[in-house]
């Protein structure tokens, strides 16, 4: 017969009818004089506090257990745990089995099917004890939201029967299940991103294109639904990178279109190298500082750039200063070993100056200009580190090169300034002839030329007459304000009185009538006087010299001649017996 529950009554009610029917009881039993029974205990007062259990709800107020078939009649102390199997032999508890080796503790029935003022304890509340982990069993994640009994049957065989996954996500369309559909990835109870931590246990068992290992993982990418929307793993559906890196600017954008054109997009921070599409061999850097497979994002971040900037600036590894207002590429080429510095280099903006001394001696840009690399303003050496024995000739104002080789370092053979520039005076008074001054003096000394004598050139003047007798500067100077501008007076030297012979005569005065100042000796032939004397020329028409008989000089032979006579008188004063005026000295020597 079917039990009618017995609605719940207060507490306090509840006592009072329990201790009257107690009594009522005892004293039927006494007058029937029926078979005495042990006196029952007194129901303690913590019933009050396990009453509303579900062990004694289930038990007690809906199927009318009495409460002596679990307690006894000794009181109420705990019931044993084997007590449950009295009533219910026939239950087994699979879905907690016992361990076999007795490591873990199998729950009872009253660990579920609480009896004590714990409340919670209850059948379906099996997230008292899953929130944390049991035994071998991780703590339940996913589904703790949901009723346990839709998919445990904790007394039924078999004791998982769980619904299709698509009965409560019926959106998931996925593409990327297996045999064992939505449970190859996700398990059961899994916490939270548990899916995601093990993409990476299967793709790394995966052949070809689908091989990924842990080194997906990383820094900013930590999940892979972070790129792949869950369950939704085609390449259209892919996360594009620019979605979480808006701000990363890539370098020369028009050839690296796609950030998988260098990134790997399952191996982390592995970039592949640039040469493997930049295959041109470079020398900078140099291979022993890694190579440029290892080095081309030193020159070139690839997304540390500015637009437009291919390269960061030199200065950043060389903190040589430059030279002037030149880049480092006007003369390194990129990729490039250092350059050689030759004129052709140098020529490349100092063209001019490159021509102008292209053959000179001085074309070899760094004999001047040894730090012109990177420190052009620095001042080259002195000449005199190359023109040592010139400037050891120099004397005061000859010092300074470019005081005459005024064109400068680059043209050296281009004329220096004339000696007029400085020497003017002399300069203004040299005689014809003399106008050259480096034709007697040495440009850097000043001094005259030791092979340049007046003979080297009046060879036929200083070799006779009084070239022989006397220095040439007695007579004549070769320039300057100095000294005689014309040859001084045959009497500064030969006086009147220190005449002899015929020289004494007073018509005989003017030396230049019969001398020539370089001539070897004065001639006293006969055609020679009768040049004054024409008047004698009948007089011994057969003498060849007329000195030997009218001498000039003092000598053992000389004739004295009277003072004050002129024994042999010309035709006409200043005419030659020709009727050809005599020559002056100075004109002969013109």
């Amino acid at each position: 017969m079917k039990r009618i529950p017995i609605p719940r009554l207060p507490a306090v009610v509840a006592c009072a009818i329990a201790l009257v029917g107690a009594s009522l009881a005892v004293g039927l039993i006494a007058c029937s004089g029926a078979e005495r029974h042990p006196v029952a205990q007194k129901v303690p007062v913590i019933w009050r506090d396990v009453r509303d259990s579900a062990g004694h709800t289930a038990h007690v107020v809906q199927r009318g257990v009495p409460c002596r078939d679990c307690h006894g009649d000794d009181g109420f102390q705990p019931p044993p745990l084997e007590v449950c199997s009295q009533c219910h032999a026939g239950v087994r508890a699979p879905l907690h089995p016992g361990d076999p080796l007795h490591q873990v503790q199998t729950p009872g029935c009253q660990d579920c099917h609480g009896f004590g003022a714990k409340l919670d304890v209850a059948p379906t509340h099996c997230m008292r004890c899953h929130t944390q982990p049991q035994g071998n069993h991780a703590a339940v994640g996913a589904h703790s939201k949901q009723r346990c009994l839709d998919c445990h049957r904790a007394h039924g065989a078999p004791t998982l029967d769980p619904r299709p996954c698509q009965s409560c996500h019926p959106g998931e369309d996925n593409h990327h299940a297996g045999a064992r559909s939505c449970l190859d990835c996700h398990q059961m109870h899994e916490a939270s991103a548990v899916a995601d931590q093990g993409c990476a246990t299967c793709h790394a068992k995966q052949k070809g294109k689908i091989q990924v290992d842990d080194r997906a993982i990383t820094v900013g990418h930590a999940t892979c639904t972070g790129c792949h929307a869950p369950h939704q793993f085609d390449r259209a559906q892919t996360v594009a990178c620019t979605r979480c890196h808006t701000q990363q600017h890539t370098f020369v954008p028009a050839k690296h279109t796609g950030c998988t054109s260098c990134h790997a997009q399952h191996k982390g921070s592995e970039p592949r190298p640039c040469t493997r599409c930049h295959a041109k061999a470079v020398s900078h850097p140099p291979a022993a500082r890694g190579g440029p497979a290892a080095a081309c994002d030193g020159c070139h971040p690839p997304h540390a750039l500015a637009a437009g900037q291919l390269a960061v600036a030199c200065a950043t590894c060389h903190d040589k200063p430059h030279h002037a207002t030149a880049q480092c590429l006007d003369c390194h080429p990129p990729h490039a070993a250092r350059p050689r510095l030759e004129p052709a280099l140098c020529a490349r903006c100092h063209a001019r100056e490159s021509g102008s001394s292209a053959g000179s001696g001085h074309a070899t840009c760094t004999q001047c200009h040894a730090s012109a690399a990177h420190e052009p303003s620095k001042p080259p050496p002195a000449c005199a580190s190359c023109h040592a024995p010139k400037a050891q000739r120099v004397r005061k104002g000859h010092d300074t090169c470019t005081s005459c080789h005024t064109a400068g370092p680059h043209q050296p053979k281009t004329s220096p300034a004339a000696c007029a520039t400085c020497h003017a005076a002399e300069a203004r008074t040299a005689p014809t002839g003399h106008a050259r001054c480096a034709s007697c003096h040495e440009p850097h000394s000043g001094a005259r030329r030791p092979e340049k004598t007046c003979q080297s050139c009046h060879a036929d003047k200083a070799g006779q007459g009084h070239g022989k007798r006397v220095e040439c500067a007695s007579c004549h100077r070769p320039h300057g304000p100095g000294g005689s501008p014309t040859p001084p007076a045959c009497a500064t030297c030969h006086p009147a009185e220190q005449r002899t012979g015929l020289h004494r005569v007073a018509q005989h005065g003017t030396c230049n009538d019969c001398h020539g100042a370089h001539e070897p000796h004065p001639a006293d032939d006969r055609a020679t006087c009768l040049r004054c004397h024409t008047a004698q020329v009948n007089h011994e028409p057969r003498a060849v010299r007329c000195g030997s008989c009218h001498p000039f000089s003092s000598g053992p032979h000389a004739t004295p001649t009277p003072l004050g006579r002129f024994p042999i008188a010309p035709s006409r004063p200043g005419h030659d017996a020709g009727g050809e005026p005599s020559v002056p000295r100075a004109g002969r020597d013109e």
